[in-house]
C-alpha cells in the first residue's frame, strides 16, 4: 500500500511519480529510502575526512609565523669588591673559645665582688689633714726639706732624722715657733745640730701659723714623714682636740716646755 498521510480520518493518496521521485532524489543524496539499506560510503573517504581535518586545524591555528630573534650572550656575573685588609685581618683573628664566653660573662659580677672584699683606704684624721696641708701649702715646709722630707736646703726629716733631732714632740714644736737661734754656730737639739743663724736657717712660724696648725704638721712630721708611731703622740694629738683650752698662737719666744706641759695639765691628757 503507497506511504500517505492522514488528516484527522481522511487518507490523502500520493501519486506514484512524486513518491518515485522523492525515493529517487533521497537516492541521488545517498539516504536511505526505507525500502533499501542505505549504501555505506567507502572507508577511504570516511575515514580520511577527520584526518583532513586534524591536519588543517592546527595550519588554521598556527596563524602567521614569528620572526626569529638573535641569540644573546649572557650577562658576566659581578665579581665580587676585594675585601679590605682590615677586614680580613677581623676575619682571619682567632675567636674567644666556647670555654672562655662564661668566664667573660661572670667577670664583671666576680670583680664586683672582689672589690667588696677590699678594706676601703682610711680617710686622713683632721691633724693628719691640716698638717698636710702646712707642710706642702701654707707653711712652704716642702720647699726647704723636701716633698718626702728627704732634705734640701734644710735638713732631712724621714727615716727617723727628726726623732733622733728632737726626741721630745714639745722641743719639735718649740723649734717650729721660734725658728733658729739668731746666732749662727748656736748648737740646737738632742744631737747637737749647728745652726746656720736666723738669717740662713729656719724661719720663725710663731706668727704666720696658728698653735693648731703648728701642732699638726709637728704630728705629720713625725708620723707621715719621720715613721713615728702614732700612739707615741697620743698626748700630742689629745692636745690639738683640746680647742678650748689651745691659744690661737704660740707667742715667739714665750713658748717653752713648761708652756706646753701646762696646756697637757689644763687638757686633762697627761704627760707634764
Amino acid at each position: 500500500m503507497p506511504a500517505g498521510n492522514h488528516t484527522g480520518g481522511a487518507l490523502v493518496e500520493v501519486p506514484e511519480h512524486l513518491l518515485k521521485r522523492s525515493a529517487d532524489r533521497r537516492k541521488d543524496l545517498g539516504a536511505s529510502t526505507g525500502d533499501e539499506p542505505a549504501a555505506e560510503a567507502p572507508p577511504s573517504e570516511t575515514s580520511a575526512a577527520p584526518a583532513v581535518a586534524e591536519t588543517q586545524a592546527p595550519a588554521a591555528a598556527a596563524g602567521p609565523s614569528l620572526p626569529e630573534l638573535p641569540d644573546l650572550e649572557p650577562e658576566p656575573e659581578p665579581q665580587p669588591e676585594p675585601v679590605k685588609p682590615w677586614v680580613q685581618a677581623a676575619l682571619s683573628r682567632k675567636k674567644i673559645p666556647v670555654w672562655a664566653v662564661p668566664v667573660l660573662i661572670f667577670l664583671p659580677f666576680w670583680a664586683i665582688i672582689f672589690a667588696g672584699t677590699l678594706e676601703s683606704p682610711e680617710r686622713d684624721s683632721e691633724i693628719i689633714a691640716m698638717g698636710r696641708e702646712v707642710y706642702d701649702g701654707s707653711g712652704g715646709c716642702a720647699g726647704c726639706h723636701g716633698a718626702e722630707g728627704g732634705g734640701g736646703v734644710g735638713p732631712a726629716l724621714s727615716n727617723g732624722e727628726v726623732m733622733a733631732t728632737f726626741g721630745d714632740w714639745r722641743d719639735h714644736v718649740i723649734w717650729i715657733v721660734n725658728g733658729s737661734p739668731a746666732e749662727p754656730g748656736t748648737l740646737y737639739g738632742d744631737n747637737n745640730e749647728v745652726s746656720l743663724g736666723a738669717a740662713n736657717g729656719m724661719p720663725a712660724f710663731g706668727e704666720d701659723l696658728s698653735a693648731r696648725e703648728i701642732l699638726a704638721v709637728t704630728y705629720f712630721e713625725r708620723v707621715e714623714i719621720g715613721g713615728a708611731d702614732e700612739a707615741d703622740l697620743h698626748d700630742l694629738e689629745e692636745l690639738f682636740e683640746a680647742e678650748g683650752v689651745v691659744p690661737s698662737q704660740f707667742a715667739i719666744g714665750q713658748t717653752f716646755r713648761s708652756t706646753l706641759s701646762g696646756l697637757l695639765s689644763t687638757a686633762g691628757v697627761g704627760a707634764g
